[in-house]
């Protein structure tokens, strides 16, 4: 997100600029999870009213009605939505409309982020300072170290008495930020934060990934090692005399087009303290402290360290409340410079309240003005309704539980109102294209995440999958904005090593900018297509302010790639399939019923299923209640809060209905009506999936449930029958 000059000669180097608003199908060119909901948008040119999906065969598999003509002013286009959500074969398909050519080839697939979410990590890997990337790591990509930062000269804005200018540090490690070699405190805080964010609220995901660094297979999550590559350098960039923390580590000047090691000839500072640093460097650290606990063994007393110095950094910023930072003369690099702190001073307060339990800190949140918006690096309010709302069960009496549900639930219902009424069918407004208009969708798609996780609205969910269509070609200049991905994806971000490593392709895995409506690069640059927000995007090595990348962007793509992959319920198997009977299910009802059931019953069906779950590599949480006493209860490695959601809402279907959860599932879908939206059940406290059956008492009645959730629901289902014939000894059924 840096501001600079580009030679002429560069213009050369570049694509020619995005072509307007073409009159094609716009679709996310990557694909979707088979439980997603799927979208495409048609230009109203069109003749047609329908569309019809082809596999990769040439066969129709699914065809449908397009919807009713809506325009959408950000890029000046009247349009019609294709809803293909009932797709969810897997294969790969294109989507056809007559007088339109194909739509670009997709996938419906049920891991089919896991390679785009493994890039965008990777991406972090790639863009490492102080570090040789190898071949064996970096493929194409391997480069030599660049900025070992081990000789960092004190700027005389960061002078003090116990490092008086021209002081020398080590301040090594970090990543580069963005399309230049300088790092910034303030971007790598909520960049680093996201990152952990994604690994504590979905870490089944990332435990099984392998990104291929050079820690991988230590023991630790991927994603956990490449943010402590930041955090080492942040760490360094505290002074330990007072507690303050730098604003950035950079040159005076940004570097030409070079590839990191041939950037190093001029010196480098750290340059002035400041409020901002200091908060996002409070909150970042207690975040790590409470993530990385678990990870004692690898990493001795890092987690300790890092509460102490996140606890001595507020200290710091408290007692100098308006050290706000702008560049000193002589300084032109990115100023990430901030005129207001108290978002800062919220967020660090919430992180320190959750990480340390002291209410003091949950005061100092002043959580009556800090409203919820969607984060940016210069409005990090939200995280902080972020981490109390992941946290909320176990926060202490000080916190307003309802308060904290409610400001998500505002900031998300907002989003999808914009999301039902864009003719794209995004939650972004035309004011929204500014300058990494990608990373804004894709954290208004985190925040509408949480929404979902607190209360399961489809919308919110579906909201969510719409912002990462968007990215990924579902927008008005028919591109997907992660390098390496999808039919059209950026050829040429301003980034220095993909312009300056020789190689045609870029490095992949980075979201470009986006739409800027701003179009701060148009005197050096090619014209743009148009003047209109949506439109104002250029593929071209020149365009820093709608082509660079930047850490702070990729991080949601990290986040939302992996929250969709675990949050989009999974159908029971494809459309085509045939559903189980209805009377083997109530069959299943009838004889799995008990003489008695005791509080040792529930302990050894418990066990059972736990066992059941380890034999086949499975992660699963399982309850067992009766009577609304919960007699076992466990979650495996691997499972989350979500699943206890899961469990709640599950149970209680069967408790209202008296049938197997699965059974309501498989009679809703047999009847043609939708399992998610069951106009007479409220999708916040009922869910329609397998996976709890009615524990029955011959002669009594129900009386209560059995649940498992983790796998898809035809699979929690089938787990729970299983469990239950082995230990009522039933051999058919």
């Amino acid at each position: 997100m840096k501001r600079l000059s580009i030679p002429l000669l560069l213009l050369a180097a570049g694509s020619a600029a995005a072509a307007p608003a073409t009159p094609g199908i716009k679709l996310n060119q990557v694909g979707f999870l088979p439980g997603a909901q799927k979208l495409a948008v048609v230009p109203q040119g069109a003749s047609a009213s329908r569309f019809e999906i082809v596999g990769a065969n040439g066969k129709t598999v699914f065809s449908g009605a397009l919807g009713k003509p809506a325009r959408w002013d950000a890029s000046g286009e009247t349009v019609r939505v294709a809803d293909f959500s009932a797709l969810n074969t897997p294969g790969s398909y294109r989507l056809k409309v007559d007088g339109l050519a194909p739509s670009a080839p997709f996938t419906v697939q049920a891991d089919g982020y896991r390679a785009l979410n493994t890039a965008a990590l990777k991406a972090f890997f790639l863009n490492r300072s102080a570090i040789a990337l190898e071949p064996k790591h970096a493929g194409a990509f391997a480069r030599p170290a660049g900025h070992p930062d081990d000789r960092v000269l004190v700027h005389a804005s960061a002078a003090s008495g116990a490092r008086p200018e021209g002081s020398v540090l080590s301040s090594p490690k970090g990543w580069y930020d963005a399309g230049d070699y300088n790092k910034y405190i303030v971007n790598s805080g909520i960049s680093t934060y996201t990152l952990l964010a994604a690994f504590e609220h979905f870490p089944a995901w990332f435990t099984r990934q392998d990104v291929n660094i050079p820690e991988s297979g230590d023991g630790v999550p991927d994603i956990l090692d490449e943010a402590m590559w930041n955090l080492e350098w942040m760490l360094t960039m505290q002074d330990p005399q007072d507690g303050g923390v730098y604003h950035k580590l950079t040159n005076l000047k940004f570097d030409g087009m070079v590839m990191p090691h041939a950037a190093m000839k001029d010196p480098r500072y750290v340059v002035a303290k400041s409020t901002a640093a200091a908060l996002d460097f409070a909150a970042t650290m207690a975040v790590a402290s409470r993530v990385l606990a678990p990870y004692d063994r690898q990493w001795p007393g890092m987690s300790a360290r890092m509460l102490a110095a996140s606890e001595a950094a507020w200290k710091w910023a408290a007692a100098n409340p308006a050290a706000i930072f702008r560049n000193p003369a002589g300084v032109v690099t990115g100023e990430y410079g901030d005129e207001r702190v108290d978002d800062e001073f919220a967020w660090a307060a919430a992180e320190l309240y959750i990480s340390t339990g002291k209410d003091a800190y949950y005061q100092a949140l002043q959580r009556d003005q800090a409203a919820v918006t969607f984060p940016s690096w210069s409005d990090v309010r939200a995280l902080a309704w972020m981490s109390l709302a992941h946290h909320r069960e176990r926060l202490g009496p000080a916190a307003d539980h309802k308060l904290i549900a409610d400001r998500i639930d505002e900031l998300a219902a907002g989003l999808a109102r914009e999301w039902r009424g864009s003719g794209y069918r995004v939650p972004m407004k035309p004011a929204d294209m500014v300058w990494g208009s990608n990373a804004v969708i894709l954290n208004q798609a985190m925040m509408l995440l949480q929404a979902y996780r607190l209360n399961g609205k489809p919308d919110y969910l579906m909201a969510a999958q719409s912002s990462l269509d968007y990215v990924l070609g579902r927008n008005a200049v028919d591109t997907s904005f992660v390098t390496g991905f999808g039919a059209r994806p950026s050829q040429h971000p301003h980034h220095r090593p993909s312009i300056a490593d020789g190689i045609a392709a870029p490095v992949p895995g980075w979201l470009t900018g986006g739409p800027n409506a701003g179009q701060a690069d148009k005197k050096d640059c090619p014209p743009y297509p148009s003047t209109l927000p949506a439109l104002s995007y250029l593929d071209h090595a020149c365009s820093y302010a709608s082509n660079e990348v930047a850490i702070n962007w990729n991080a949601p793509l990290v986040y939302v790639t992996a929250a969709l992959s675990e949050l989009t319920p999974r159908p029971a198997k494809s459309m085509t399939d045939t559903l189980i009977p209805l009377d083997t299910l109530l069959r299943q009802e009838q004889v799995l019923q008990f003489d008695s059931f005791s509080n040792d019953t529930a302990l050894e069906i418990g066990l059972k299923l736990i066992g059941m779950a380890r034999a086949s590599k499975k992660s699963v949480a399982v309850e067992i209640a009766r009577n609304g006493t919960v007699l076992f209860a466990h979650g495996m490695n691997g499972t989350t809060r979500d699943h206890g959601d899961w469990i709640r809402r599950k149970s209680n279907l069967v408790n209202r209905t008296g049938h197997s959860s699965f059974y309501i599932h498989t009679q809703v879908r047999q009847n043609g009506g939708d399992h998610d939206a069951i106009p007479t059940l409220d999708a916040r406290d009922y869910a329609a999936h397998g996976g709890s059956f009615p524990i029955v008492v011959r002669g009594t009645g129900q009386v209560g449930t059995i649940t498992v959730s983790g796998l898809p629901g035809v699979e929690d289902h089938a787990m729970v029958v299983a469990a239950l014939k082995d230990y009522l000894k039933v051999s058919e059924i």
